[in-house]
């Protein structure tokens, strides 16, 4: 992608679980500031297992991930299963990923609070999230992926299980995080959702990439 920087770049990556054929690689992409790039493939595919080493959650057994130095250490990451506190607030939840991205007083206050709004969910910010609907939960979760200001964000399924609202509140997110030159991976198994925010679109077979295609 001419004139943008490249947040993050893999080269050669593998990743095994045991000694037989790795699950990932020999895999290498880049992610640009202000594209998402999209990631399908079937289950089993590695998707999630490239996420997970983007994310510094899986080490590689093999190649090397880089990240641009205004990217390192403002990586979001949002995987599949929700990473939620169920008996505590909405708000709570925000502050507790807040603290752990290194935020504090009042910026960790605003952040919250801005956050709750932008997903619709401040009137639930005081209510435990085990009272939140599916839609609801996954909304927050993008929400404490987004305490950071990450440069780099990663989303695994983020509107599985969610209903009409709570999707479109959350690619219209993406969107407006994408014009502030946020870059983003994108897993989904939803090809409309993926066309419609996409910049580009690989696809994962047996852990390599198989195709891509380009829709900016």
């Amino acid at each position: 992608m001419d004139g943008k920087k490249i947040l993050c770049s893999l080269t050669d990556i593998e990743k095994r679980y045991t000694a037989s054929v790795p699950v990932l690689g020999p895999l290498s992409l880049a992610v640009y500031e202000g594209e998402i790039l999209g990631i399908r493939g079937s289950n089993g595919a590695g998707k999630s297992t490239l996420l997970g080493v983007m994310a510094g959650v899986l080490r590689a057994d093999a190649g090397n991930c880089r990240y641009e130095a205004e990217t390192e250490g403002r990586i979001g990451y949002a995987p599949q299963e929700l990473c939620l506190y169920g008996s505590l607030t909405g708000l709570q939840n925000l502050r507790f990923w807040g603290l752990s991205a290194g935020l504090s007083g009042k910026t960790l206050s605003v952040r919250s609070s801005w956050l709750l709004q932008q997903l619709e969910l401040k009137d639930k910010g005081k209510k435990a999230v085990s009272t939140y609907s599916g839609g609801m939960k996954r909304r927050l979760q993008l929400a404490t992926a987004l305490m950071g200001m990450p440069r780099l964000l990663l989303l695994d399924e983020p509107t599985v299980g969610a209903d009409t609202h709570s999707i479109d509140l959350i690619l219209t997110m993406l969107m407006n995080l994408k014009r502030q030159g946020c870059g983003m991976v994108l897993i989904s198994h939803q090809s409309g959702e993926l066309g419609q925010v996409c910049d580009r679109i690989l696809t994962l077979e047996q852990g390599i990439v198989t195709a891509e295609e380009s829709l900016a």
